[in-house]
């Protein structure tokens, strides 16, 4: 009950911490400040709650991004897509500082995911499979079954990092979203529309490294880094071709069955949407597009 209420807290928690950083570094107006407070009580409440290595090493990441968002949002020019990646980039360095400074290990943080995971799973293992249970699915081995959910273990304490990331990413959309609604004046820059989300073509450099560190043997404890840096930028590729889909739509006026239409293909040819916003960051496709008819 304490990891589950944990695990429902949390998410509350990365949306409370940087819109109380919002809230008080660039909000003004009386409400600002109550909302600060409140939200500032259920962050500080989720912090100081007792947890393991993948909790310590989750409120850190939460509070120094917080942090660094509310400071870069005090610069009203600064994007959301940048304010967010410096955001990211001070919690990685902070956490790396914290792997020195009190003897953190990536094993020790892999095992600990993995047995959360492990556990959670052979809860739901023991509820769900039985003779008859298996019968009804089509004859589903047990072995196979554990075998699958041993395989989502991992993969789930590999890319530990990278979740906690976009989780952050996620957090810090929904504070900006819900900042400006909650304080009497303007919150910093807004989110701007989805069409137009780009960022940094420099962070190509941090793809191809990525990529040459993966695919290199012998590298050590690079690896695991680069896989999931690979993951994340895998992540904010697919949502700039995405953003390149959506404005070619608005562009040609596009019905309802051609946004379905382009919804289905999204799903399915998932490498291709990140291919398009690698290549949107190099050609800035956008611009070179016609422009509507009647323009």
């Amino acid at each position: 009950m304490g990891e589950l209420a944990q695990a429902l807290a949390a998410p509350a928690a990365l949306v409370a911490l940087p819109t109380t950083a919002l809230l008080l570094l660039v909000g003004r107006g009386r409400r600002a400040r109550l909302v600060a407070v409140a939200t500032a009580i259920l962050a500080l409440a989720w912090l100081l709650s007792p947890g393991e290595l993948p909790d310590q090493v989750m409120r850190t990441a939460a509070l120094l991004a917080a942090a660094v968002f509310g400071i870069v949002s005090t610069r009203p020019a600064v994007r959301f897509a940048h304010r967010a990646l410096l955001a990211l980039g001070g919690a990685a360095a902070g956490i790396a500082a914290a792997f020195l400074a009190f003897g953190w290990s990536w094993d020790r943080l892999h095992w600990w995911v993995s047995f959360r995971a492990g556990a959670a799973l052979r809860l739901l293992l023991a509820a769900t499979t039985s003779p008859a249970a298996g019968d009804a699915t089509g004859g589903l081995e047990r072995p196979d079954f554990e075998s699958m959910l041993g395989s989502l273990v991992r993969t789930s304490a590999d890319l530990y990092p990278a979740a906690l990331a976009l989780e952050l990413l996620l957090g810090l959309a929904i504070a900006v979203a819900l900042a400006p609604r909650l304080a009497a004046s303007p919150v910093g820059r807004p989110l701007g529309r989805f069409a137009d989300f780009r960022f940094s073509e420099h962070l190509g450099w941090l793809l191809a490294l990525a990529i040459v560190a993966v695919l290199v043997p012998g590298l050590g404890p690079a690896r695991p880094a680069a896989l999931n840096i690979l993951a994340v930028m895998a992540v904010l590729y697919g949502l700039r071709g995405c953003a390149v889909v959506l404005s070619a739509l608005r562009a040609i006026h596009a019905g309802p069955i051609l946004y379905v239409a382009a919804v289905l293909a999204v799903l399915f040819l998932l490498p291709g949407t990140v291919l398009l916003g690698v290549l949107d960051a190099g050609l800035n496709l956008r611009r070179r597009r016609p422009p509507p008819s009647g323009a």
